[in-house]
């Protein structure tokens, strides 16, 4: 009984000072204290949670331990079913998976459960530039079961998907961060090339320096990722600059 200790003495206190409150006053407020303290408990042990395993999640090196991620976050989603950050998270570590793995024979099948979860993760956080920075990875992940038959298909989709991100938070640094990785490996006849996706991802350094995530939880990934990128594929272009 103990964490129900503040409410009924907030009940107490009540009750001395409003002498002429009925019954039904007294058990509506004493719902009211009780249900906050309640949620309070839920939300600090689901802050605990998702604070752990993103911990765990920064540490992780390999295509399995990424999927072992997405199935602890899958875990955390199933006890809070309203919240989208264990969704994305669940989507976004098996999406990582793929792009780890050398082995594409289930590619596929990683991505299909991924993309579900991303759609979950959009149904209960409409226009969000992160999800749908993710959903354009997810897309973009289908193009390495076999690039000549899918890279048109998917690669416009993917695109599609990443100016929408960019144009739903043009602050967003992962946005331009991926698409500077995407337009670096597209040929130039198809629109990239390294000199586009260095730009692009030199505009994401810049946005990473004035960006802040939401609370320790959300989306904050992609600044070592871009550092590395830049220093091993763009420091030609970096020092022309």
């Amino acid at each position: 009984m103990k964490p129900f200790g503040k409410p009924l003495n907030e009940i107490t206190n009540f009750v001395m000072q409003n002498n002429n409150v009925s019954m039904k006053q007294i058990i509506t407020f004493t719902i009211v204290c009780v249900v906050t303290t309640v949620a309070f408990g839920q939300s600090a042990k689901y802050m605990d949670a998702m604070s752990a395993a993103l911990t765990e999640m920064d540490a992780a090196q390999t295509a399995d331990q990424m999927l072992a991620m997405s199935n602890k976050f899958e875990r955390i989603a199933m006890a809070e079913k309203i919240e989208w950050l264990p969704f994305y998270y669940a989507a976004l570590a098996r999406t990582t998976a793929v792009f780890m793995s050398e082995n594409q024979n289930k590619t596929d099948e990683i991505l299909d459960v991924a993309e579900k979860y991303a759609l979950k993760a959009d149904s209960l956080m409409p226009n969000s530039s992160e999800i749908y920075v993710l959903r354009s990875m997810i897309t973009g992940g289908r193009i390495m079961v076999d690039p000549t038959t899918r890279g048109q298909q998917y690669g416009m989709q993917s695109m599609m998907l990443m100016n929408q991100a960019m144009t739903l938070d043009p602050a967003n640094p992962r946005s331009y961060y991926v698409m500077g990785q995407s337009l670096f490996y597209t040929p130039p006849q198809f629109g990239g090339g390294k000199d586009k996706g260095c730009e692009m991802m030199a505009t994401a350094k810049e946005k990473y320096k004035t960006f802040t995530p939401a609370s320790e939880i959300h989306p904050r990934w992609g600044e070592q990722q871009l550092d590395q990128s830049m220093k091993e594929s763009c420091q030609e272009f970096m020092q022309q600059d």
